[in-house]
């Protein structure tokens, strides 16, 4: 800026040695490059104070070891005065904590003397940047627009948008030399439309002109530009004076890239904090038989929001070291992620899931090697980028949920990373709320089941027991007696069956891998066949988790059953089929199906029976579990889909519990059990265990409480 002495740029120069201060003047006035700079000097910190007052001045460039006053306390009252003139620390006896008081004190720059010419090129940059920015702030206090100095890049435009000046930061910033910018129209660095640039020059310097114009614009950037994506860039302008009339713009520059990228990242994750409040009010708000259709309306829900290709609900078994994926949600045409994952296959993923801490991974190649396993499970799912945060309840994992993308990379914020954990922690408290409420349903059905047979159940062999007592009481015939011994025994049987599902219910103790061929046998033995029933166990049983002690319990049921169904007095052409209970009381179907069983007679795949034929029981492996199948008369088609009702029973000595408790068993273990077409060969009952699938709303080893 000319200030009337014919210089853009005056500096007042202060040390102590006189040919020190001439030497420097003379390098700094041709150093300065385009700038047309003059410098004055002053040999002590009084008579440079002095000139200060008297004189314009745009930058002091000072020694720090003077005799009268030092450099430091020269900078002292420098800035009581001019608080944003540029200061800079010039200074062959300089320390780092020189340096350090400087900045304090409120110097611009700090430089220590050298030898050599080298040294004064350097200063002159770091004055004239000084005063660039300095007179850049100035215009911005004056105009009313607050600039970020430091971050912004000077520069001067003549009347056709010509650049006249570029500072070191504008050039660092762009990527550009000065050489490469000076005489170059600014409009000419935008990369794509220069309307913007354009339109604020010719605002600016039109008549009436507001002090400043404010624009946003994408420029390509110079080859010395450190970045790989686009400089998205703010810049102001306003007019700067000059002696002949002839408008000229002074500008700054800032790159906003970053500032662009928080601002979209901020918003990005407000909306995401959106989506989890309202998916967790959804899930604390849904009704037991809704959870699993939330659960995934979640995982959308979060999905789309996070732009993510896959999310996945996976419940993990720390009896099998298995994960198994039980609710999910895909965006797109993407395959699944996989169905189980097996602790040998993910050891690297698991044991961090187990320290419950979050998983993240902006892209499969960053694991490491020891990661092997994890990283092979990765990239068979076609796995990208990735988040797993994990399902705790009662200090164990329960499950884990993944977030992930496919085939590409991607970062994930601590914030991000936050929010799906606590989409983890919804979803895990809501499963323990489904399966407390489950249970406690099914606590109030079996109370209600209770009540059912103390209240009308038990009164009707209690009053066939009080009757036939009043009668060999009143005619003196003890023969009455054993008529109501049949009711005492009677009501015996149901307290048995009832207090079994009352006390157990659909809980197990202590799990263990157990054969299930061994079971089978044992249950086998416990139960009284008689010498007309053969059992055979076929090959490729296995092993599976199970309570040892209930799961006898159960294949003894269903053999007391098959023998009752199949023995040799119910095995001719009366047909006659029999439900047995868990003490051995005998439950006839009704006469009806028997009639009916009788006349069509036994199909084309069912064996003639006789009186003589032996009852065979087979348990045998399917593809999914095993069954227990027989060659008795087996279960209507009417029949099969409430013989594991409680009370179900056609007869007046059955309770109708026995197979209700084979169901509660099998329940509480997480399996299923249904009655299936007879085998071909045997044309029986058959009841088929599913023991391959883990159910989220019965699953007590995955522990889903809040506790």
């Amino acid at each position: 800026m000319d200030d009337g002495s014919g210089a853009d740029v005056r500096v007042l120069h202060v040390d102590d040695e006189p040919s020190l201060t001439d030497l420097v003047s003379i390098y700094l006035e041709r150093e300065a490059g385009d700038v047309d700079l003059s410098v004055s000097t002053s040999n002590s910190g009084a008579d440079a104070l002095e000139r200060l007052r008297q004189e314009r001045l745009d930058c002091v460039v000072s020694d720090y070891d003077m005799p009268d006053i030092d450099g430091l306390e020269f900078l002292r009252a420098v800035r009581s005065e001019h608080p944003d003139l540029p200061f800079i620390l010039f200074t062959g006896k300089g320390s780092e904590e020189v340096a350090r008081d400087a900045f304090r004190v409120g110097a611009t720059d700090y430089m220590q003397k050298d030898t050599g010419t080298d040294q004064y090129t350097v200063l002159a940059n770091r004055v004239v940047n000084a005063v660039s920015q300095y007179r850049a702030k100035a215009a911005s206090e004056r105009y009313g627009t607050a600039i970020e100095v430091l971050d912004s890049g000077v520069y001067s435009l003549d009347s056709a948008g010509r650049f006249t000046s570029a500072d070191g930061v504008f050039c660092d910033l762009t990527g550009y030399d000065r050489e490469a910018v000076i005489g170059r129209e600014f409009a000419d660095l935008a990369a794509e439309s220069d309307d913007e640039i354009r339109a604020a020059f010719e605002r600016v310097v039109a008549p009436d002109a507001p002090d400043t114009e404010r624009f946003e614009t994408v420029l390509s950037p110079g080859p010395a530009y450190p970045h790989d994506d686009d400089l998205l860039c703010e810049g102001h302008l306003a007019l700067r004076p000059t002696e002949d009339d002839e408008p000229a713009v002074i500008g700054t520059l800032q790159d906003v890239t970053e500032r662009r990228r928080r601002r979209n990242r901020l918003r990005y994750e407000t909306r995401l904090k959106d989506a989890v409040l309202d998916t967790s009010t959804s899930l604390m708000s849904a009704e037991t038989d809704e959870i699993g259709t939330k659960i995934e309306w979640t995982l959308q829900s979060v999905g789309e929001v996070a732009d993510l290709d896959r999310c996945s609900v996976y419940l993990y078994d720390d009896e099998t070291n298995v994960a198994a994926r039980m609710h999910d949600w895909r965006g797109g045409d993407r395959r699944d992620h996989p169905e189980r994952v097996a602790l040998e296959d993910a050891r690297w993923l698991l044991e961090r899931l187990h320290r419950f801490e979050n998983v993240r991974l902006h892209r499969v190649s960053d694991l490491p090697p020891e990661a092997s396993d994890t990283k092979r499970v990765l990239t068979d799912a076609e796995t990208g980028g990735f988040v797993a945060v994990p399902m705790v309840s009662k200090w164990a994992l329960v499950g884990f949920v993944v977030f992930d993308v496919v085939e590409t990379s991607r970062s994930w914020t601590d914030t991000e990373v936050d929010l799906l954990r606590s989409v983890g922690n919804n979803v895990t408290h809501t499963l323990a709320r489904q399966r407390r409420e489950r249970e406690l349903q099914r606590q109030n059905d079996r109370l209600e089941e209770f009540a059912s047979v103390v209240s009308h159940d038990l009164r009707n062999p209690l009053n066939v027991a009080k009757g036939f007592v009043e009668l060999a009481r009143e005619e003196d015939d003890v023969t009455y007696l054993d008529r109501a011994l049949d009711g005492v025994t009677r009501m015996d049987t149901l307290l048995n069956d009832v207090l079994t599902l009352a006390r157990q219910g659909r809980t197990v103790g202590e799990t263990r891998s157990i054969a299930i061929e061994n079971v089978a046998e044992r249950a086998w033995k416990a139960v009284d066949t008689g010498d007309d029933a053969v059992l055979v166990v076929e090959d490729g049983l296995g092993s599976t988790q199970a309570d040892q002690g209930r799961l006898q319990q159960a294949f003894e049921n269903l053999f007391r059953n098959a023998v009752e169904h199949g023995s040799t007095g119910n095995r001719t052409a009366s047909g006659d089929a029999v439900e047995h209970d868990s003490t051995g009381s005998r439950t006839s179907f009704d006469d009806a199906t028997a009639t009916d069983t009788s006349a069509t007679g036994p199909s084309d795949s069912e064996p003639t029976m006789s009186a003589t034929d032996e009852l065979i029981v087979r348990v045998g492996p399917t593809e999914t579990g095993f069954y227990v199948a027989d060659d008795g008369p087996g279960i209507p088609d009417a029949e099969r889909e409430t013989v594991f009702e409680h009370g179900h029973t056609t007869s007046e000595s059955g309770t109708g519990f026995g197979l209700s408790i084979v169901e509660s068993i099998v329940e509480a273990h997480g399996w299923d059990i249904e009655v299936t077409a007879p085998e071909p060969d045997l044309g029986g009952a058959r009841f088929e265990f599913d023991i391959g699938g883990v159910r989220s709303e019965v699953e007590p080893r995955f522990s889903l409480s809040d506790d």
